[in-house]
């Protein structure tokens, strides 16, 4: 699994992408970008089953 990319350097590459995209290395880092949504994505849904399970449990007798 490709290291995740924070998100200053997200945009350090989109930025160096727009202003010089035949030297750019942004498709290079692709994945990287992809590992990163998918971590962020996982965490999200992760939080918001805990959160579902505790309402749940929270409101049992």
């Amino acid at each position: 699994m490709p290291d995740l990319i924070s998100v200053t350097e997200f945009i350090s590459e989109t930025n160096e992408d727009y202003k010089a995209p035949t030297t750019s290395s942004f498709t290079t880092r692709m994945s990287q970008c992809r590992s990163t949504a998918s971590a962020l994505e996982e965490v999200q849904a992760v939080a918001i089953l805990f959160s579902s399970a505790r309402l749940t449990l929270s409101s049992a007798p």
